[in-house]
């Protein structure tokens, strides 16, 4: 306990110093209230189509017509967050980038990380107090908008869930999470190895554009607006050698795709016949991604220098 009581205040000290941002707090706020409007727009979607069934249906047997089943009974329930995984890729990812980002550059900024540096502490106490912050927060994160998204399928009238369906939300709020804690990671080890503080925010943006937008096309053939779209996004590509290739090997890279095909599959929202084309399943993407990252932000953490506090000039 002795060995992680300075890991521990650090950790404590980072996630206090965080929350008080206004920014992240925007951002929480936001995605929060994000996670309530896609469940409740689902919800009226399904609200609406039954309503039109029901009048149809009516009018079908006054005028002695068949009635075809009412296909709001073919949907999921799950299917009401079927924009939640557009709100995880934009806000939640960008809020992660932030809250890693700001974990380290506040402590930069304020020229604390000598006074750190100059304590008798294991070199590797600061980089295991930060990454304990960063779960923390994320962990919030990810919470919140389980919570949130638990609490509107309790309240929303006509919505009955399985056991089973309970634990494939469960798994996309896990798999939510762990999307986040890998861009959480970006901009963490930003933070730590950029030069200057603007270079630190630039760059993880940069790289969430290029891993939500830029790949998908490439992969398939999506554009920007689509490549957000849960409906959209799951559509085959062109059957060619080039999309083919793209989709074997940049698929196993693409984060935002194997994100999409795994909340896809947990939302019961994939199409009969559609796979994600990478040769390692979501999963395993995300899993490896993370795992890989988890490496680069320990080393990063961990070589630096605690004798400069601020950014170079």
């Amino acid at each position: 306990m002795n060995a992680l009581s300075p890991a521990l205040l650090i950790a404590g000290h980072s996630i206090r110093l965080v929350l008080r941002e206004h920014i992240v707090a925007l951002l929480a706020v936001m995605f929060g209230m994000l996670v309530l409007i896609s469940a409740w727009l689902g919800w009226q979607a399904t609200f609406t189509v039954n309503r039109i069934y029901l009048d149809a249906a009516a009018f079908l047997q006054a005028t002695g017509k068949p009635v075809p089943t009412n296909p709001v009974l073919d949907i999921s329930p799950l299917s009401l967050m079927r924009n939640m995984s557009v709100y995880v890729s934009l806000i939640g990812a960008l809020a992660a980038i932030v809250i890693g980002n700001r974990l380290i550059t506040l402590d930069r900024k304020a020229g604390v990380l000598p006074l750190i540096g100059v304590r008798p502490l294991d070199s590797t106490a600061y980089a295991r107090g930060k990454m304990t912050a960063l779960a923390v927060l994320i962990l919030a994160l990810g919470t919140v908008a389980a919570v949130v998204s638990v609490l509107v399928y309790t309240v929303l009238p006509a919505i009955s869930v399985t056991a089973s369906q309970w634990l494939q939300l469960a798994g996309f709020f896990g798999l939510s999470t762990l999307y986040l804690a890998i861009h959480g990671l970006i901009g963490m080890t930003a933070g730590a190895m950029a030069r200057s503080e603007s270079v630190g925010v630039l760059v993880p943006v940069s790289l969430w554009l290029a891993l939500t937008f830029i790949l998908p096309q490439l992969t398939g053939n999506l554009n920007p607006t689509a490549a957000i779209n849960p409906i959209a996004a799951l559509a085959a590509p062109p059957d060619t050698a080039f999309f083919r290739a793209m989709g074997q090997i940049l698929g196993s890279v693409s984060l935002a795709d194997a994100y999409k095909f795994g909340s896809a599959n947990l939302l019961d929202l994939t199409p009969a016949g559609i796979a994600s084309p990478a040769l390692l399943p979501p999963l395993g993407v995300l899993v490896l991604a993370a795992m890989v990252l988890l490496g680069v932000t320990w080393r990063a953490l961990t070589a630096m220098n605690m004798a400069q506090g601020e950014f170079d000039a």
